[in-house]
């Protein structure tokens, strides 16, 4: 088990290098979670993060933002004008773009689930949000074994699954080609 990021962020060194996006992204979710956009997905290979956002009437736009940018360098191109309420767990009545934007900061808080705890490296590869399914995909590489995989799961009663980044991290390096994250976190 490594105790360094693979690749540290500038801003937080202890962290990844997308923890400071995503916790920007989080935060533009959050204000656009009544009106403005979905981030429905978040890529994190290639030279450079892409984030597609998708309005409710279907249109999209997708930027390639700084992977330190944080919510104001990020609202423009994103076009978000809501005001972000700030972090709390959602509830289970909450609608799904809050519940995204939390877990969105859970991924970018436990950016060390990646590479502290896990017996095999595994890497944050993508996250997308389906809306209309209620589902979030994230994709997980694993370098040691050469593969991808993507788990997929609900978001429901927030409370139910603080800690998720931890348990996507472990069972994917535990995990055979097919095994994905359950739905919540046993108890």
């Amino acid at each position: 088990m490594g105790a360094r990021p693979v690749r540290p962020s500038r801003r937080w060194p202890g962290a990844e290098w997308w923890a400071p996006l995503l916790a920007g992204l989080a935060a533009i979710q959050r204000a656009a979670a009544a009106s403005g956009p979905l981030l429905a997905a978040v890529e994190l290979t290639g030279e450079a993060p892409t984030v597609t956002a998708v309005w409710p009437d279907g249109s999209r736009t997708t930027v390639s933002p700084d992977s330190e940018a944080g919510p104001e360098a990020l609202r423009e191109p994103l076009a978000v004008s809501g005001t972000d309420p700030g972090y709390r767990v959602p509830r289970e009545s909450d609608p799904f773009p809050l519940k995204y934007a939390w877990l969105l900061e859970e991924l970018s808080g436990a950016s060390d689930a990646w590479f502290a705890f896990t017996e095999e490296p595994v890497r944050l590869l993508s996250v997308r949000a389906d809306e209309a399914a209620g589902e979030i995909t994230v994709g997980v590489g694993r370098p040691g074994r050469g593969d991808e995989l993507s788990v997929v799961f609900r978001l429901g009663d927030c409370e139910d699954v603080i800690g998720i980044p931890y348990a996507i991290a472990a069972q994917a390096a535990g995990a055979g080609p097919v095994r994905v994250v359950p739905l919540r976190m046993p108890t």
